[in-house]
């Protein structure tokens, strides 16, 4: 992925942090002809103390017997996008968006039963664990979760390089940066709220009480 220097994101900690809060994917893999793509909660774990992408297709999807074959496979992670108009910006200039993405690589390998059950049952826990009445794997019958695991495979992507961009108007000064945030939030759009948000991270002194002059 191309990202200029000043939108990367270089905070090793908060790569995690946004991958853990928004862990659906698209996992990316290459049968020989063509790039096939699967829409999947991806799990970021930490294995043996290594990094790691867990999820699962069901058995009839062929991701999972073209993945094993390729040298390494693409988790991509969408966050808060949004168009910024150039009628926000002081002078005349071209709009754009606004966006985070992260691009995880590695080769991709189809769990073993013990491992995948393992997986799946952290997976339930993750998900259920916080919830009334939640549905974790303990409280599933047995021959219930042996049947569903038959119709599924475990994937996982063990990590070996992370590319992630947060392209959040770095580059305009700090009037058209304040000047855009506010607009954001004076939209119900949920996702310009959720961009607003973002960009109130990355210069926050900026919304202090008293700290603008625009």
């Amino acid at each position: 992925m191309y990202i200029p220097k000043y939108y990367r994101i270089e905070d090793h900690e908060a790569i995690r942090s946004f991958i853990t809060g928004s862990p659906f994917g698209i996992f990316v893999a290459h049968d020989g002809t063509k790039p096939i793509a699967t829409h999947m909660p991806l799990l970021l774990r930490e294995v043996e103390g290594r990094e790691v992408l867990d999820g699962h297709v069901a058995r009839s999807n062929p991701l999972w017997q073209v993945a094993p074959t390729n040298d390494e496979v693409l988790a991509i992670f969408q966050g808060p996008h949004t168009y910024i108009s150039s009628s926000w910006y002081r002078d005349a200039n071209v709009p754009t968006w606004n966006y985070v993405a992260i691009h995880v690589y590695g080769p991709c390998k189809v769990l073993d039963f013990p491992a995948f059950g393992e997986a799946m049952q952290y997976l339930l826990n993750h998900f259920e664990g916080a919830r009334p009445n939640g549905r974790t794997w303990d409280r599933l019958p047995e021959e219930f979760l042996e049947r569903q695991m038959r119709a599924i495979v475990g994937l996982r992507i063990d990590i070996t390089r992370i590319e992630a961009a947060q392209k959040m108007s770095q580059n305009r000064t700090d009037e058209d940066f304040f000047n855009i945030v506010k607009a954001l939030e004076a939209s119900a759009a949920h996702e310009d709220q959720a961009v607003a948000r973002v960009m109130r991270r990355v210069r926050p002194d900026l919304f202090e009480p008293g700290s603008h002059i625009f």
